[in-house]
């Protein structure tokens, strides 16, 4: 399984996807979609290829690929709860050897052009 790095800008968006889900579904809301995104998260690290996710075009960066969280939902599954309509994806790149940078964690109706400009350092 290769690393994982979370940039700054991955962190912020994982905390305020927290702290929406708290508000507005409460902390097993919350719950949910923390097991959701640590779930996603090992998914690629585990195969960063994985079926599923999807190469950006080149005007991303080379290498640069996503993963919708939907692709992760059953596997985050606890005690019959889950997540029932995700709507974030993992923008990463892998790195070789053996690291996969998390860039950004988008909900899927933002542009991602506008989220990922092209001289994004990771």
């Amino acid at each position: 399984m290769a690393r994982l790095r979370l940039t700054g800008p991955a962190k912020r968006d994982i905390a305020s996807i927290f702290d929406w889900s708290a508000e507005h579904f409460g902390d097993a809301g919350r719950r949910r979609y923390e097991a959701l995104i640590e779930t996603a998260l090992l998914d690629v690290a585990t195969e960063p290829l994985r079926r599923g996710s999807r190469e950006l075009p080149p005007a991303f960066g080379q290498g640069y690929r996503m993963h919708h969280l939907r692709l992760s939902r059953d596997r985050a599954r606890t005690a019959g709860s889950g997540v029932g309509v995700p709507r974030h994806l993992l923008v990463y790149r892998a790195v070789p050897p053996e690291m996969v940078v998390i860039l950004r964690v988008l909900h899927d109706s933002m542009d991602l052009l506008r989220h990922l400009p092209s001289d994004l350092e990771d």
